[in-house]
C-alpha cells in the first residue's frame, strides 16, 4: 500500500514537473516566435551628441541647490563611519539608498 502511495506521488510530482517544463518551453518559444519578426527601429546614431563645449557652458550655469543638504549628509557619513566599519567587521552587511543607511544580517556568513 505504501509502495503505491509512493508511487502515485512520484508519478504527480513527474506530471507537475513535465508540466512546468512544457509551459516553461512554450512560453519562451511563443516569445521568441513573436518577436521575430519585429526589429527595434532605434539605432545609436538616432542619439542627437551634444557638443562638449556647449555641454560645458550648461554644465558651468547650474545652480548649486541644497549645499547645507549636502553639507549636513556628507558630515553624517563622516560621523557614521567608525559605526559602519565596526558593522561591517562584525559580518553585517551595508545597504545604502537614498539618504538612509541600514545594516543587514548577511545570509551566507
Amino acid at each position: 500500500m505504501e509502495t503505491e502511495q509512493a508511487d502515485s506521488h512520484k508519478m504527480d510530482f513527474n506530471a507537475t514537473e513535465e508540466e512546468e517544463f512544457g509551459f516553461s518551453r512554450n512560453y519562451f518559444l511563443a516569445k521568441e516566435m513573436g518577436s521575430s519578426g519585429k526589429k527595434s527601429a532605434r539605432k545609436l546614431s538616432d542619439i542627437n551628441v551634444v557638443d562638449e563645449q556647449e555641454l560645458r557652458e550648461a554644465s558651468a550655469n547650474i545652480e548649486p541647490k541644497h549645499q547645507n543638504d549636502i553639507a549636513d549628509l556628507i558630515n553624517s557619513y563622516k560621523s557614521l563611519y567608525p559605526k559602519w566599519v565596526f558593522n561591517l567587521r562584525c559580518g553585517f552587511g551595508l545597504l545604502m539608498y537614498e539618504s538612509e543607511v541600514h545594516f543587514y544580517s548577511s545570509i551566507c556568513s
